[in-house]
């Protein structure tokens, strides 16, 4: 309780406080023969009135993001949804046949003990997105259960979605975060889009980026198991391994690896290729058969070199290679 003078008028402030919660003020003039310690006993009530109802709300609130945290681990849990999750969903306004996306968000160099404000984000990505959201707090990070809109595209949302989680992470100026993406997933196959969401989220804690704080399982493709789940030492020899004759050219093969990468994202379209990179088709061709001289990879028709060629390139675009395109890079 305190008391001040502005503009010529006495005030009386109280403070609305929980904890270490400050909820805000009651601020009360003093006006005309009403006695200070009216007024002080006044104020002293609606603080007391005022810090109940902040308290019960805040409870309220934490049991109801509880209770949809419970709902979106059984989502993430089961392949069927029974009568009670079904119930449970109806109550707390949570749609059950939407399909959704998952985003794991985790601390870059830490395994466990997240440390990201799970409510705030997914707060945050609610707002830009204009969709419900279910959020968890785990022992290996954040996971946030978002509703695809109906009538979008698939591209379109795994999209949006990648764009919010960034804008979020950033706006909450939280440094050290990453987030993978699953792709748009059905009802009952949470599980599923959890696993790629969790990889996709290793896979740039290895090799984090100052320009992309979320990455797209599609984006990364199978090979993502690899990179996600073996021995640091055992990647980077693997690229070595099938790109390293390319890569000991240096500067001078940087046109050949472009092209490479161009080729894959083209879906192995020498015309598409040629057009992305604004040459002509044979000089498509030409780089394609000195890949194949300097490597040994026979990219434009083995499927097998296509496969390891593919996942090399991967591996260098999270690395942040300067001749392959990053994730960043705005779709065509």
């Amino acid at each position: 309780m305190d008391g001040g003078r502005t503009g010529g008028r006495d005030y009386m402030l109280g403070s609305v406080v929980d904890g270490d919660h400050h909820f805000g003020w009651v601020v009360t003039p003093i006006e005309g023969s009403v006695s200070v310690a009216h007024v002080q006993w006044a104020v002293d009530r609606a603080v007391v009135h005022l810090t109940a109802e902040f308290v019960s709300q805040r409870r309220i609130a934490r049991v109801a993001w509880n209770a949809r945290a419970n709902l979106a681990r059984q989502m993430v849990r089961s392949t069927t949804y029974d009568a009670d999750l079904r119930a449970c969903a109806e109550y707390l306004g949570v749609d059950l046949a939407a399909d959704r996306v998952i985003a794991f968000v985790l601390e870059r160099g830490r395994s466990s003990g997240s440390a990201v404000d799970a409510g705030r984000l997914g707060d945050l990505i609610s707002e830009d997105l204009d969709v419900d959201i279910l959020t968890i707090r785990g022992t290996e990070g954040v996971i946030l259960s978002i509703e695809a809109p109906a009538g979008v595209g698939n591209a379109t949302v795994i999209a949006r979605c990648k764009a919010a989680v960034n804008k979020g992470l950033d706006r909450m100026g939280d440094r050290f975060a990453v987030a993978g993406i699953s792709s748009v997933t059905r009802p009952g196959q949470l599980r599923r889009a959890y696993r790629e969401a969790f990889e996709a989220a290793r896979c740039l804690d290895r090799y984090p980026s100052e320009s992309n704080r979320a990455i797209a399982c599609d984006e990364l493709g199978p090979a993502r198991l690899l990179v996600a789940n073996s021995n640091e030492q055992s990647v980077r020899m693997y690229v070595y391994d099938v790109l390293g004759d390319l890569l000991a050219g240096g500067v001078s093969n940087n046109d050949l690896l472009r092209t490479l990468q161009e080729f894959f994202d083209s879906g192995r379209s020498v015309r598409d290729t040629a057009v992305r990179l604004d040459v002509h088709e044979n000089t498509v061709r030409h780089r394609l058969g000195r890949v194949h001289d300097i490597t040994g990879l026979d990219v434009a028709a083995n499927s097998n070199d296509q496969l390891s060629a593919q996942t090399a390139l991967l591996i260098l675009r999270l690395q942040g290679h300067h001749a392959v395109p990053g994730f960043d890079r705005v779709a065509r």
